[in-house]
């Protein structure tokens, strides 16, 4: 053996070189041979994969990385640091110190110092400092000690300067600095309303505002499709969403990256629409203080789990989980009306329209010319157009209307099915056009309704002081039936109709009473019939300059009752005498 290779050997088996090796983590008891190595995730998975390698940067082309392998040279110092264990240290004056914490879950990570010390912080070795928040200073806690609301598994090196010598103790706690905060856990409802557009493969996704702290709440949304290859993950917290988002894709650092998935994920500035990899199952979308979102490049006939975040920017960082709602993303099937049901239906979808399916019955009877009987009632008094499609062709159409009328659809076939499409006559009517109520029937008569005439107007005929005359057409319904009167209070300040006219309200007598501003009501048999068939009233012990909303509904024994077109009445502010009236 030559006397070059004998010195080699007894250098190695110095005791003070074999304390030094064994004092240093497994992961650092390497020879780093090249920039690669520096690059590679030292730690593997729990199932045994390893974890994917990261893209190598040439470290003549990366200053950052040029500077993290010179703080590993002058950074010889090494000590551990592990989860829950305080470590105890003397340090001079500028003395340097590297610590390595070895994660293997992610969990909110809270790094305290008890003195002052200049430090950075850097995960998996990538060369790209982490830009971790401050902890605010308190008893046995320092400025200058950091919290990362959400660390991922892996290996954290983490370099300190003593600015002034003397004692010094680091501990590492696996929580957040804001966990007791005590409105954590405290009940939160929030609902999550979304809007699918398979053929365009979007989804509009909005949310309720939070009840806590809402001046200071961010939110984040991670988004999450189901397979039968891959079940829905639950996340109880937003660091397994973050690490399950980290997992699925390969860590490519370069110089401009930031320091860590999560300022990757919340340095990205909030967008109103993300497209999502269809490559990948899950997602995180932060939106900042937006409370809408829309997702594209979704995959349709499949299911997504929406896990909404909220991040309190005056708590460092804190996340707590609001809300969760899934979505099925499929083509909506149109909602089928059913046979003799008064339903009230919503028809303020997009651009306002709203569309809705029925089907012809099969009926026992075999009629001459079958036909469909369609009751609609616009809820607000608003002007809408109906239109009649079978297979994507337009069958029937009606003018714009705003108070109840019937539509006779002739020349139907049992079993065909048709869709019902509702708009608003023009934009200004949009804003009131949210609500109808539609019946169907294949008989003459509906079963639990009444039959209104084709001019459901109710005429004034009469105002004196404080009592006024109505009239109107009376039913040509044959079965038993009465009406009912009833007034409503408008108020001084907004004297407009339309903001108070509501043909769905429940005109039931002893549930209209318990409507705000209801006034009187007076309910009656029809009287007898008349040449011209028309029915009056006259409302007394009216108050004179007020203004009166009036209904007159008709009523079966057996049934709902069914409203007139709505009357408005404006009562004089000065009467002369009692005989002072006048006529319209």
């Amino acid at each position: 053996m030559s006397p070059g290779v004998e010195l080699l050997l007894l250098f190695l088996l110095s005791p003070s070189l074999l304390a030094e090796i064994s004092h240093l983590p497994m992961a650092s008891n390497r020879i780093i041979l090249d920039s690669t190595e520096l690059l590679q995730n030292p730690l593997i998975p729990d199932n045994g994969v390893p974890a994917a390698r990261a893209t190598p940067v040439a470290p003549q082309k990366c200053p950052s990385l040029q500077r993290y392998r010179k703080m590993l040279k002058d950074f010889d110092d090494l000590e551990d640091l592990y989860v829950d264990v305080p470590v105890h240290i003397a340090l001079a004056e500028r003395q340097r110190k590297r610590f390595v914490l070895n994660l293997n879950d992610s969990t909110p990570l809270t790094i305290r110092f008890s003195a002052p010390v200049g430090r950075k912080m850097y995960y998996n070795q990538t060369g790209n400092p982490l830009r971790p928040a401050a902890v605010a200073p308190g008893p046995g806690v320092a400025v200058g000690s950091l919290v990362l609301p959400c660390a991922l598994r892996g290996q954290y090196d983490l370099f300190v300067l003593a600015r002034h010598s003397g004692a010094l103790k680091v501990d590492a706690l696996a929580e957040h600095p804001q966990h007791d905060w005590p409105l954590l856990n405290a009940t939160h409802r929030i609902a999550i309303r979304t809007q699918n557009r398979v053929r365009k493969r979007e989804m509009f996704v909005k949310w309720e505002m939070s009840k806590f702290d809402f001046h200071a709440m961010h939110y984040c949304l991670v988004i999450q499709r189901l397979s039968t290859d891959t079940p829905r993950m639950s996340f109880t917290h937003f660091c397994q969403a973050v690490a399950a988002y980290a997992n699925q894709r390969p860590m490519t650092p370069s110089c401009a990256a930031p320091g860590g998935p999560l300022e990757g994920i919340w340095g990205a500035p909030p967008q109103r629409e993300r497209r999502l990899n269809p490559r990948q199952n899950v997602h995180i979308v932060c939106t900042g203080k937006r409370r809408q979102q829309l997702l594209r490049r979704l995959l349709p006939r499949s299911s997504y789990h929406l896990d909404l975040f909220g991040v309190h920017q005056g708590r460092q960082n804190l996340t707590l989980r609001l809300a969760s709602s899934q979505v099925n993303f499929n083509r909506t099937q149109p909602l089928a009306l059913k046979q003799q049901a008064l339903m009230q239906l919503k028809i303020g979808g997009q651009h306002g329209k709203q569309v809705y399916s029925f089907k012809v019955p099969q009926t026992t009877r075999q009629l001459e010319e079958p036909f469909m009987r369609h009751l609609l009632i616009p809820c607000s008094g608003s002007e809408i157009r109906v239109k009649l499609l079978r297979q994507r062709s337009e069958v029937g159409t009606t003018e714009a209307f705003y108070s109840p009328t019937y539509i006779r659809q002739k020349g139907v076939l049992p079993g065909q099915r048709y869709l019902m499409r509702f708009e608003p006559s023009n934009d200004d009517e949009a804003l009131r056009a949210q609500k109808v109520m539609v019946a169907l029937s294949s008989e003459a008569l509906f079963r639990d309704l009444p039959e209104l005439p084709q001019n459901t107007t109710v005429f004034n005929v009469r105002t004196r002081c404080s009592r006024a005359t109505i009239a109107w057409n009376g039913s040509p319904d044959e079965r038993e039936l009465s009406y009912c009167i009833i007034v409503f209070n408008l108020p001084q300040r907004n004297r407009s109709v339309v903001d108070f006219t509501n043909y769905c309200m429940d005109f039931v007598p002893k549930r209209v009473e318990q409507y705000r501003n209801f006034e009187w009501m007076a309910c009656r048999e029809r009287q007898q019939s008349s040449p011209d068939n028309i029915e009056t009233e006259t409302i007394m012990n009216l108050t004179p300059g007020a203004s009166y909303l009036v209904y007159v509904t008709a009523n079966l024994s057996m049934g709902k009752p069914l409203p007139y077109q709505a009357l408005t009445l404006h009562m004089a502010s000065q009467c002369l005498d009692a005989s002072h009236e006048s006529f319209y």
